[in-house]
């Protein structure tokens, strides 16, 4: 897991989920309202998953979380 702040000045945190399949994503939680978010990843497995996100800088995590929409349990 990791948190960053967008350019509005809120803090995100963001993990790696898995999704039914198998497919995984991004999950993204804004710490202080209740806005979750999750984009789609091309990776194989939960471990290249999380490198993935280990790697990502805040720009490009700032890019994902501006594309993901939203989610509704």
């Amino acid at each position: 897991m990791r948190m960053f702040e967008d350019l509005q000045g809120r803090l995100w945190d963001v993990a790696v989920a898995q999704e039914s399949y198998g497919s995984l994503v991004l999950v993204f939680a804004e710490r202080s309202g209740a806005e979750i978010r999750k984009s789609q990843l091309d990776a194989s497995t939960q471990i290249e998953a999380e490198a993935e996100l280990g790697t990502m800088s805040e720009d490009a995590l700032r890019v994902q979380l501006a594309d993901a929409p939203r989610w509704e349990p």
